[in-house]
C-alpha cells in the first residue's frame, strides 16, 4: 500500500524556508502585531525636562524622522537592506513609528542625538517636572 503524501508538504516548506530567510538576523526582536519590529522607548526627567531613550540599532541618522507637535514626540524611521548574489535576491525592510505624549515642552530647545544605535532626545520644559505625581485610589 502506498503511503499518501499531504499535497501541500512542498509549499508549506517553502515558505517555512521564506519566513525564515526574511527575519534572518531580527528574530531576537519582537515583531508588533502589525510584524513590524518595536523599539524599546524609556521616558525619564531630569532637572531641566524630560529625557527620552529609543533603542534603534541598525538605523542610520539619516533614515529616522523625528518631530514634536503639540506635546506630542513622534519617532519613526525606515531601514531597507538589498542583498543580490548569483542565485538569490533578498530583501529586509523594517519600520517602527512610536509617538509619545509629554506635556509643555520648549520646542525651540529640543536636541536630540544618535549614537551606538540609541536615540537620546532632550525635551526642556517650562516648569520643574515632578515625578511624584498624585496617588489614584482604585475602587
Amino acid at each position: 500500500m502506498a503511503m499518501r503524501r499531504y499535497p501541500f508538504e512542498e509549499m508549506d516548506r517553502m515558505f517555512e524556508q521564506m519566513r525564515r530567510s526574511m527575519w534572518d538576523g531580527w528574530a531576537d526582536r519582537p515583531a508588533l502585531p502589525d510584524g513590524n519590529v518595536g523599539i524599546n522607548l524609556s521616558l525619564d526627567t531630569d532637572d531641566e525636562g524630560y529625557v527620552v531613550l529609543a533603542d534603534m540599532p541598525g538605523f542610520e541618522k539619516e533614515e529616522i524622522d523625528l518631530r514634536f507637535d503639540d506635546g506630542v514626540l513622534s519617532v519613526e524611521a525606515s531601514h531597507e537592506r538589498r542583498e543580490d548574489d548569483a542565485t538569490t535576491a533578498r530583501r529586509h525592510t523594517r519600520h517602527v513609528h512610536e509617538r509619545l505624549h509629554v506635556g509643555d515642552v520648549i520646542d525651540e530647545e529640543i536636541s536630540a542625538t544618535y549614537r551606538n544605535g540609541v536615540l537620546e532626545v532632550r525635551l526642556p520644559t517650562r516648569e520643574e517636572v515632578s515625578d511624584d505625581g498624585s496617588r489614584i485610589d482604585i475602587d
